[in-house]
């Protein structure tokens, strides 16, 4: 079985593929060139996760936060903000219809979103950063879940 970290964050990019105006195009990486092909697109990853210990007795049981990114590219054209905008809707409804990603979490959040733009690929881009965090329980020496 795989971390339970990469298991939601599987959640995540299910639950975010079929989307009305990315269709496939949503992908678990940080690093998959996002070219005109598969723009409007979706990168899904982990930023951080911190873990607290609310109880002193082994095995202790791990009240953890994962923060994950989910960027959306959208070719430059004149209605870039607007389509980043509806995409960025599109995710959070998606988001909000299973906050428990499965069975795997407590809560699922939208904490913050940024916009930025990018003139690494064939096409300049806009790129809107939404981040996603991911509250779930875990024993200690079990990541498996």
């Amino acid at each position: 079985m795989s971390h339970i970290r990469t298991r939601i964050r599987q959640n995540l990019v299910t639950t975010l593929t079929g989307l009305d105006n990315t269709g496939s195009n949503c992908f678990d990486t940080r690093v998959f060139p996002m070219h005109s092909s598969v723009l409007p697109g979706i990168c899904v990853y982990t930023v951080n996760e911190t873990s607290q210990y609310p109880s002193m007795r082994p095995p202790r049981t791990l009240q953890k936060r994962l923060s994950a990114r989910i960027e959306v590219y959208v070719k430059m054209t004149s209605t870039y903000d607007e389509m980043v905008d509806q995409i960025s809707a599109d995710i959070e409804e998606a988001l909000y219809t299973d906050l428990t990603r499965g069975g795997l979490a407590i809560d699922t959040r939208v904490i913050s979103f940024d916009t930025d733009f990018s003139a690494d690929g064939d096409q300049p881009v806009m790129v809107g950063r939404l981040t996603c965090e991911v509250h779930y329980l875990a024993v200690e020496g079990s990541p498996e879940g």
